[in-house]
């Protein structure tokens, strides 16, 4: 019996240790995405040693709880139970990323046009990366950095992201990268010029 007791207790500790770096968030859906449509691995822990609980198909959607302190991991609930997925393998839309929002303008309108070509020119080298950490670095006199509802300087911005905000990085493009403000949650694009790597896995 005391031996029974003894191993409960390591479990219960184990799972405290392994949880505490697990902030929750208001539910939030995603949707599997692994480039090479293999299926994405849920397991019990929120390791990749971890035994697997199961897989998620690519293109599933996914109900997300919360997210680890560092981005890597997120946490969903599988068959009724909580379960993790690394978040780099997660979109905001099916496909792999958030489109942008379709401007009203004329086709053969040159301005308009020249706009979808640096659009489709960023999307076409678009991928999904590790997370990593970046701050808010304004070089010009209004003090702020414009977090942009797309990777263009074109249309309309979200947010002003004043300096040393912090983000993690979830996707990049040539020019651009796709982040999450640390803050508030809020995601958009950023110009690379106007971030400071914060640590190691850039690739800026």
């Amino acid at each position: 019996m005391r031996k029974r007791l003894i191993a409960f207790l390591l479990v219960m500790m184990l799972g405290t240790v392994s949880l505490a770096g697990f902030a929750g968030a208001d539910p939030v859906t995603k949707y599997v995405y692994t480039r090479n449509s293999k299926p994405l691995n849920v397991r019990v822990w929120p390791d990749i040693t971890s035994s697997l609980l199961g897989v998620l198909p690519n293109g599933s959607q996914v109900t997300v709880n919360g997210y680890s302190n560092d981005y890597i991991w997120a946490t969903i609930q599988y068959n009724g139970q909580t379960a993790y997925v690394m978040t780099q393998y997660l979109a905001d839309v099916p496909g792999g990323y958030t489109p942008a929002p379709t401007p009203q303008a004329n086709t053969t309108d040159t301005k308009y046009q020249n706009l979808v070509d640096s659009l489709e020119s960023e999307f076409r080298t678009y991928r999904v990366v590790s997370p990593y950490m970046v701050l808010a670095k304004p070089t010009r006199a209004t003090g702020w950095v414009n977090l942009r509802y797309a990777p263009t300087a074109e249309l309309g911005h979200a947010e002003n992201l004043y300096a040393n905000t912090q983000l993690t990085v979830i996707a990049e493009t040539q020019n651009w990268l796709q982040v999450r403000r640390n803050d508030s949650g809020t995601t958009g694009y950023v110009m690379r010029k106007y971030t400071i790597s914060m640590g190691v896995g850039a690739s800026n």
